[in-house]
Protein backbone atom coordinates (compact mmCIF):
# COMPACT_ATOMS: atom_id res chain seq x y z
CA UNK A 1 0.00 0.00 0.00
CA UNK A 2 1.35 3.42 -0.95
CA UNK A 3 0.83 6.17 1.58
CA UNK A 4 1.01 9.88 0.82
CA UNK A 5 2.56 11.42 3.91
CA UNK A 6 3.22 15.12 4.20
CA UNK A 7 5.67 15.68 7.06
CA UNK A 8 5.76 19.28 5.96
CA UNK A 9 4.27 21.09 3.02
CA UNK A 10 5.22 24.57 1.87
CA UNK A 11 3.03 25.96 -0.88
CA UNK A 12 2.79 29.21 -2.78
CA UNK A 13 2.21 30.14 -6.41
CA UNK A 14 5.52 28.69 -7.52
CA UNK A 15 6.52 25.69 -5.44
CA UNK A 16 5.28 22.77 -3.39
CA UNK A 17 7.75 20.81 -1.27
CA UNK A 18 6.79 17.60 0.45
CA UNK A 19 7.60 14.01 1.36
CA UNK A 20 6.05 10.71 0.37
CA UNK A 21 6.62 7.26 1.82
CA UNK A 22 8.25 4.55 -0.29
CA UNK A 23 8.83 1.37 1.68
CA UNK A 24 11.08 2.47 4.55
CA UNK A 25 12.11 5.88 3.18
CA UNK A 26 10.58 9.34 3.11
CA UNK A 27 11.23 10.64 -0.41
CA UNK A 28 11.67 14.39 -0.73
CA UNK A 29 10.38 16.13 -3.85
CA UNK A 30 9.51 19.61 -5.13
CA UNK A 31 6.88 20.65 -7.66
CA UNK A 32 6.83 23.67 -9.95
CA UNK A 33 4.77 24.90 -12.90
CA UNK A 34 1.86 23.26 -14.67
CA UNK A 35 1.11 21.17 -17.74
CA UNK A 36 2.47 17.76 -18.68
CA UNK A 37 4.59 16.16 -15.91
CA UNK A 38 8.38 16.27 -16.17
CA UNK A 39 10.34 14.36 -13.52
CA UNK A 40 13.97 15.33 -12.85
CA UNK A 41 16.21 12.64 -11.36
CA UNK A 42 19.70 13.46 -10.05
CA UNK A 43 22.76 11.29 -10.34
CA UNK A 44 24.55 9.31 -7.66
CA UNK A 45 25.76 11.60 -4.82
CA UNK A 46 23.80 14.49 -6.30
CA UNK A 47 20.64 16.29 -5.21
CA UNK A 48 17.97 18.60 -6.54
CA UNK A 49 20.16 21.45 -5.34
CA UNK A 50 23.42 20.42 -6.98
CA UNK A 51 22.15 18.90 -10.22
CA UNK A 52 18.83 20.56 -11.11
CA UNK A 53 18.26 23.79 -9.19
CA UNK A 54 19.50 26.17 -11.90
CA UNK A 55 17.36 24.47 -14.59
CA UNK A 56 14.06 24.20 -12.74
CA UNK A 57 12.73 27.67 -13.48
CA UNK A 58 13.19 27.20 -17.22
CA UNK A 59 11.59 23.75 -17.24
CA UNK A 60 8.67 24.91 -15.09
CA UNK A 61 7.75 27.46 -17.76
CA UNK A 62 6.86 24.52 -20.01
CA UNK A 63 6.01 21.54 -17.80
CA UNK A 64 4.69 20.50 -14.41
CA UNK A 65 8.20 19.94 -13.10
CA UNK A 66 8.83 17.48 -10.26
CA UNK A 67 12.37 17.22 -8.88
CA UNK A 68 13.36 14.39 -6.54
CA UNK A 69 16.13 13.62 -4.06
CA UNK A 70 17.06 9.92 -4.34
CA UNK A 71 17.00 7.83 -1.18
CA UNK A 72 19.96 8.52 1.10
CA UNK A 73 20.59 11.76 -0.79
CA UNK A 74 19.86 15.34 0.21
CA UNK A 75 16.59 15.58 2.13
CA UNK A 76 15.55 11.97 1.48
CA UNK A 77 16.46 9.49 4.20
CA UNK A 78 17.45 5.84 3.84
CA UNK A 79 16.94 3.85 7.06
CA UNK A 80 18.43 0.67 5.58
CA UNK A 81 21.70 2.40 4.73
CA UNK A 82 21.96 0.39 1.50
CA UNK A 83 21.34 1.31 -2.14
CA UNK A 84 19.81 -1.05 -4.69
CA UNK A 85 18.89 -0.33 -8.31
CA UNK A 86 15.47 -1.94 -7.94
CA UNK A 87 14.77 0.10 -4.81
CA UNK A 88 15.45 3.33 -6.70
CA UNK A 89 12.98 2.18 -9.36
CA UNK A 90 10.40 1.27 -6.70
CA UNK A 91 10.82 4.71 -5.14
CA UNK A 92 10.07 6.32 -8.49
CA UNK A 93 6.97 4.15 -8.82
CA UNK A 94 5.83 5.32 -5.38
CA UNK A 95 6.12 8.90 -6.64
CA UNK A 96 4.04 8.11 -9.72
CA UNK A 97 1.38 6.33 -7.69
CA UNK A 98 1.19 8.75 -4.77
CA UNK A 99 1.02 11.86 -6.96
CA UNK A 100 -1.35 10.03 -9.33
CA UNK A 101 0.87 10.58 -12.36
CA UNK A 102 -0.45 8.53 -15.28
CA UNK A 103 2.59 9.08 -17.49
CA UNK A 104 5.47 11.54 -17.54
CA UNK A 105 8.55 12.74 -19.30
CA UNK A 106 11.71 11.93 -17.36
CA UNK A 107 15.04 13.72 -17.52
CA UNK A 108 17.74 11.91 -15.59
CA UNK A 109 21.38 12.77 -15.10
CA UNK A 110 23.84 9.86 -14.82
CA UNK A 111 22.23 7.31 -12.46
CA UNK A 112 18.95 9.21 -12.81
CA UNK A 113 18.82 8.35 -16.50
CA UNK A 114 19.50 4.70 -15.72
CA UNK A 115 16.67 4.63 -13.17
CA UNK A 116 14.32 6.25 -15.68
CA UNK A 117 15.20 3.66 -18.32
CA UNK A 118 14.64 0.68 -16.03
CA UNK A 119 11.40 2.18 -14.72
CA UNK A 120 10.10 2.56 -18.26
CA UNK A 121 11.00 -1.04 -19.06
CA UNK A 122 9.24 -2.35 -15.97
CA UNK A 123 6.18 -0.10 -16.23
CA UNK A 124 5.11 0.13 -19.90
CA UNK A 125 3.11 3.23 -20.75
CA UNK A 126 4.21 5.27 -17.73
CA UNK A 127 7.19 6.98 -19.43
CA UNK A 128 6.29 8.90 -22.58
CA UNK A 129 9.87 10.05 -23.25
CA UNK A 130 13.25 9.89 -21.53
CA UNK A 131 16.44 11.92 -21.60
CA UNK A 132 19.55 10.18 -20.27
CA UNK A 133 22.29 12.76 -19.81
CA UNK A 134 25.75 11.53 -18.89
CA UNK A 135 24.40 8.05 -18.12
CA UNK A 136 26.92 5.23 -18.12
CA UNK A 137 25.09 2.15 -19.40
CA UNK A 138 27.92 -0.33 -19.97
CA UNK A 139 29.67 -1.34 -16.74
CA UNK A 140 32.71 -3.60 -16.65
CA UNK A 141 34.25 -4.98 -13.45
CA UNK A 142 37.41 -2.90 -13.75
CA UNK A 143 35.50 0.34 -14.38
CA UNK A 144 33.20 -0.32 -11.43
CA UNK A 145 36.09 -1.12 -9.12
CA UNK A 146 37.91 2.07 -10.10
CA UNK A 147 34.80 4.22 -9.59
CA UNK A 148 33.94 2.56 -6.28
CA UNK A 149 37.47 3.03 -5.00
CA UNK A 150 37.22 6.79 -5.40
CA UNK A 151 34.44 7.07 -2.82
CA UNK A 152 36.48 6.82 0.37
CA UNK A 153 35.55 9.76 2.68
CA UNK A 154 39.10 10.21 4.00
CA UNK A 155 40.55 10.28 0.49
CA UNK A 156 37.91 12.76 -0.66
CA UNK A 157 38.56 15.11 2.28
CA UNK A 158 42.28 14.91 1.58
CA UNK A 159 42.21 15.38 -2.20
CA UNK A 160 38.97 17.32 -2.71
CA UNK A 161 38.04 18.98 0.58
CA UNK A 162 35.62 21.42 -1.06
CA UNK A 163 33.67 18.52 -2.58
CA UNK A 164 33.82 16.66 0.73
CA UNK A 165 32.38 19.62 2.60
CA UNK A 166 29.65 19.98 0.00
CA UNK A 167 28.74 16.30 0.40
CA UNK A 168 28.59 16.74 4.17
CA UNK A 169 26.32 19.75 3.90
CA UNK A 170 23.99 18.40 1.22
CA UNK A 171 23.40 14.93 2.62
CA UNK A 172 23.19 15.75 6.32
CA UNK A 173 19.78 17.33 5.79
CA UNK A 174 17.93 14.05 5.56
CA UNK A 175 20.53 11.67 6.94
CA UNK A 176 22.36 13.32 9.85
CA UNK A 177 25.90 14.59 10.20
CA UNK A 178 27.44 11.26 9.24
CA UNK A 179 24.96 10.64 6.45
CA UNK A 180 27.44 11.54 3.73
CA UNK A 181 29.87 8.87 4.90
CA UNK A 182 27.13 6.24 4.99
CA UNK A 183 26.07 7.35 1.51
CA UNK A 184 29.62 7.07 0.15
CA UNK A 185 29.99 3.54 1.51
CA UNK A 186 26.60 2.50 0.15
CA UNK A 187 27.37 4.12 -3.21
CA UNK A 188 30.69 2.30 -3.46
CA UNK A 189 28.97 -1.02 -2.80
CA UNK A 190 26.18 -0.13 -5.23
CA UNK A 191 28.57 0.63 -8.09
CA UNK A 192 30.23 -2.75 -7.63
CA UNK A 193 26.87 -4.44 -8.31
CA UNK A 194 26.31 -2.73 -11.65
CA UNK A 195 28.27 -5.13 -13.92
CA UNK A 196 26.17 -8.08 -12.69
CA UNK A 197 22.84 -6.41 -11.94
CA UNK A 198 22.57 -3.65 -14.53
CA UNK A 199 20.32 -3.52 -17.58
CA UNK A 200 21.41 -5.55 -20.59
CA UNK A 201 20.88 -4.72 -24.24
CA UNK A 202 18.27 -7.45 -24.74
CA UNK A 203 15.52 -6.01 -22.47
CA UNK A 204 16.51 -2.49 -23.48
CA UNK A 205 15.50 -3.36 -27.04
CA UNK A 206 11.88 -3.67 -25.84
CA UNK A 207 11.42 0.05 -25.12
CA UNK A 208 8.08 1.57 -26.07
CA UNK A 209 9.06 5.24 -25.69
CA UNK A 210 11.59 7.60 -27.33
CA UNK A 211 14.94 8.19 -25.68
CA UNK A 212 17.48 10.95 -26.16
CA UNK A 213 20.98 9.95 -25.08
CA UNK A 214 22.75 13.18 -24.14
CA UNK A 215 26.53 13.40 -23.79
CA UNK A 216 28.94 16.20 -22.98
CA UNK A 217 31.79 16.66 -25.44
CA UNK A 218 34.42 16.25 -22.73
CA UNK A 219 32.78 13.56 -20.58
CA UNK A 220 35.60 11.79 -18.74
CA UNK A 221 33.49 8.74 -17.86
CA UNK A 222 31.67 7.93 -21.10
CA UNK A 223 33.41 7.79 -24.50
CA UNK A 224 31.31 8.96 -27.43
CA UNK A 225 31.59 5.48 -28.95
CA UNK A 226 29.87 4.06 -25.88
CA UNK A 227 27.03 6.58 -26.14
CA UNK A 228 26.62 5.72 -29.83
CA UNK A 229 26.53 2.02 -28.90
CA UNK A 230 23.71 2.73 -26.46
CA UNK A 231 21.77 4.67 -29.10
CA UNK A 232 22.07 1.67 -31.42
CA UNK A 233 20.76 -0.64 -28.70
CA UNK A 234 17.64 1.44 -27.96
CA UNK A 235 14.84 1.48 -30.58
CA UNK A 236 14.43 4.93 -32.09
CA UNK A 237 16.94 6.55 -29.75
CA UNK A 238 18.79 9.72 -30.74
CA UNK A 239 22.12 11.21 -29.64
CA UNK A 240 22.43 14.80 -28.48
CA UNK A 241 25.80 16.44 -27.83
CA UNK A 242 26.24 19.13 -25.16
CA UNK A 243 29.15 21.31 -26.21
CA UNK A 244 31.89 22.61 -23.92
CA UNK A 245 30.98 20.49 -20.89
CA UNK A 246 32.42 17.64 -18.83
CA UNK A 247 30.62 14.80 -17.06
CA UNK A 248 29.72 16.89 -14.01
CA UNK A 249 26.23 18.37 -14.32
CA UNK A 250 27.54 21.64 -12.91
CA UNK A 251 29.61 22.17 -16.08
CA UNK A 252 26.66 21.87 -18.48
CA UNK A 253 25.77 25.20 -20.17
CA UNK A 254 22.30 26.05 -18.91
CA UNK A 255 20.69 27.60 -21.98
CA UNK A 256 22.03 25.03 -24.43
CA UNK A 257 20.81 22.13 -22.31
CA UNK A 258 17.39 23.65 -21.64
CA UNK A 259 16.83 24.22 -25.35
CA UNK A 260 17.76 20.62 -26.18
CA UNK A 261 15.55 19.19 -23.43
CA UNK A 262 12.49 21.30 -24.15
CA UNK A 263 12.78 20.80 -27.89
CA UNK A 264 12.96 17.02 -27.52
CA UNK A 265 10.10 16.73 -25.05
CA UNK A 266 7.87 19.11 -27.02
CA UNK A 267 8.30 16.91 -30.08
CA UNK A 268 6.58 14.03 -28.27
CA UNK A 269 2.90 13.38 -29.00
CA UNK A 270 2.57 16.57 -31.01
CA UNK A 271 3.02 18.96 -28.10
CA UNK A 272 2.41 22.44 -29.46
CA UNK A 273 4.43 24.51 -26.99
CA UNK A 274 7.77 25.69 -28.33
CA UNK A 275 10.87 26.83 -26.52
CA UNK A 276 11.29 30.61 -26.56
Amino acid sequence: MLLAVSHHIIRNAHIAMSLILSKDAAIYYEEYGSGEPLILLPGLLGTIETHWRRFIGEFAAHFHTIAVDLRGHGKTNNPSGTLRLQTFVDDLHSLFETLQIGHARICGYSLGGYIGLLYGLQHPGRVCALIMHGTKFYWEEKTAQTAAGELNPDVIMSKSPVWGQMLQEQHSRGNGNDGWQTLLQASSEFILTMPANGITAEPASLLDFPVMVSLATNDELIPREEAEQLVSALPGATLSIVENARHAMQTVPKQQFVEQVVSFFNSIHGTKKKYN
